[in-house]
């Protein structure tokens, strides 16, 4: 591990370290990745990194004992991490590490002859939701909207928003056997000796929200695995159909955090992750001012983010369908994170890299401006939300960095 950067402050030798944390926030990557480091954020875990493609191919995985993956586009996040970053997470994970996909990140590691797919291949099931398990009459029911394309098949989907699960061997403690999770197209994994369920869909909710008929829904989720573990050399592998880091969902989150926990090696030293360079450090009225003009840049964004309500539009990038909505998601998560630390007067950033934030941030409203512009004159604009929807991952991933070690460097004084 890394040393932290020297300090005036004494680091207490009884000092409770948190776990070093990945979170792949990449290439293929939506918006859900921003769930986990919501979640972490309520725990007080700081010792938190942010992961692009990138990162792991160049730099492995030094330091990190769980890596979070959440949803997305799956075949791009295979093509970003390529057979290099198969190979480094392969490592990572028979090597002690602690892998939780949800959504994306579970069809990651299942079984493909898919390319990019195909290096990856941890575990050898099969899954419900795939178009060759349809009779013709099934097939022709499906919406497009809720299909990816897979090869000569396509994965669909079934449900939207709540299903009932049936945790199997007691895995939710004395909590119960059942526990309400949301599904926004996860895998419905079939039975195989590859995989030990933890737990079933068993149901629905008046909040499901059903894409097929109800019928073929059940068919497709209903006794299946939503959530499954697997033992890899040293570490293992958990698959979450459904998103458990969803912050509306305490129990969910709750039983992450038990996984997470446990996993993590006792009494290890306290290290930075390799994002974090002591180059520029700024505090007190000087951060004050930078807080102050990232604010302007995302309060500028916001207000033309509301605007896109006006419109009913989603773009396809990829094989992930991007709605406009989710513009206000990230510069939502942004804004409120700011202002959580703006009063913390012993808060310690990197100025360079604050400098980066307050670029991109400024460059978002006139972003956002020009797609509303070629919506309302009738233009093609998905390749302006690609280049949006880029940059908010961008600014999130190098300020959440910034956020979380610094609120770590401080917890620690």
């Amino acid at each position: 591990m890394i040393p932290l950067p020297p300090s005036k402050h004494n680091h207490s030798s009884s000092f409770n370290f948190q776990p070093q944390i990945g979170i792949y926030s990449g290439k293929g990557a939506s918006h859900s990745w921003l769930w986990f480091a919501e979640i972490l954020d309520r725990m007080g875990c700081y010792d938190v990194v942010f992961l692009t493609e990138k990162d792991i191919v160049e730099r492995g995985l030094e330091g990190v004992h769980v890596l979070l993956m959440s949803g997305g586009d799956t075949f791009a996040i295979a093509e970003g991490l390529g057979e290099k970053g198969a190979d480094r997470l392969r490592s990572f994970i028979t090597q002690g590490g602690l892998y939780i996909g949800t959504c994306a990140g579970a069809y990651l590691p299942l079984r493909s002859s898919m390319p990019y797919l195909n290096w990856f291949n941890f575990i050898d099931v099969k899954i419900s939701n795939i178009s060759r398990r349809l009779s013709e009459e099934e097939r022709s029911l499906l919406e497009r909207s809720s299909c990816s394309s897979y090869g000569d098949d396509f994965i669909y989907h079934v449900v939207r928003e709540e299903v009932v699960l049936k945790m199997i061997n007691g895995s939710l403690g004395n909590r119960g056997e059942e526990i309400v999770a949301p599904l926004y197209g996860g895998p419905s994994i079939l039975p195989s000796e590859d995989i030990e369920p933890i737990a079933t869909y068993k149901g629905f909710t008046q909040k499901t929200k059903f894409l097929v008929r109800e019928d073929l829904a059940v068919k497709t989720l209903i006794g299946k695995i939503a959530v499954g573990k697997k033992s890899m050399g040293d570490g293992e592998i958990y698959i979450f159909g459904p998103h458990f880091e969803h912050p509306h969902y305490p129990l969910c989150n709750l039983y992450l955090k038990e996984k997470i926990f446990k996993h993590l090696k006792k009494g290890r030293q306290m290290g930075k992750n390799f994002f974090y360079e002591e180059k520029e450090l700024i505090r007190g009225d000087s951060l004050k001012g930078y807080l102050k003009d990232l604010k302007r840049g995302l309060s500028n964004a916001r207000i033309q983010a509301s605007g896109m309500s006006d419109f009913n539009i989603e773009w396809l990038i990829g094989n992930k369908l991007y709605q406009s909505e989710k513009i206000s998601v990230f510069l939502n998560f942004l804004w409120d994170k700011v202002r959580k630390i703006e009063t913390l007067s012993e808060l310690e950033m990197d100025g360079a890299r604050l400098r980066q934030c307050i670029e991109i941030s400024k460059s978002l409203p006139r972003n956002i401006q020009m797609i509303r512009r070629g919506i309302r004159e009738g233009e093609e604009t998905t390749f302006l939300a690609k280049g949006l929807f880029e940059n908010l991952k961008l600014l999130s991933y190098f300020f959440l960095n910034l956020y979380f070690q610094s609120l770590l460097s401080l917890k620690s004084h």
